[in-house]
């Protein structure tokens, strides 16, 4: 899959923000991709990968929220299934309270706008 951009935009202040969904085509293997993961992630795929069945893997550039502030992230991620009924999947913190992400499934729901703090934050 390709990285696609998605443009959000807030409606109080009108401040844009870029976001990627996807990856580089070049990654088409997580073999590949392990390098633009960090530290423990990428040790603990490599693990998983030389030790392991892997079934399957999601990779990528991904939308994720803070269900406390309701701040929209895009970090790079990973889920990888192996040895048939197992899952890994790092967890993201967000940057303003430290609490957990949730991975977003609709973009177009409102978010707290990074410039204004307003939460108005919608897809264009």
């Amino acid at each position: 899959m390709a990285i696609q951009s998605l443009e959000m935009q807030c409606t109080h202040c009108h401040a844009q923000e870029p976001y990627k969904i996807g990856h580089d085509d070049n990654e088409d293997s997580i073999e590949k991709a392990i390098d633009c993961f960090q530290g423990k992630t990428q040790i603990q795929i490599r693990s998983i990968i030389r030790k392991h069945k892997v079934n399957n893997a999601r990779y990528g550039f991904a939308l994720f929220t803070c269900p406390e502030c309701h701040t929209l992230f895009n970090p790079y991620t990973v889920e990888v299934e192996y040895d048939d009924t197992m899952l890994f999947k790092p967890f993201h913190k967000c940057g303003e309270c430290n609490t957990t992400l949730v991975r977003v499934g609709n973009p177009t729901e409102a978010y707290t706008c990074k410039a204004c703090q307003q939460v108005q934050l919608i897809k264009l």
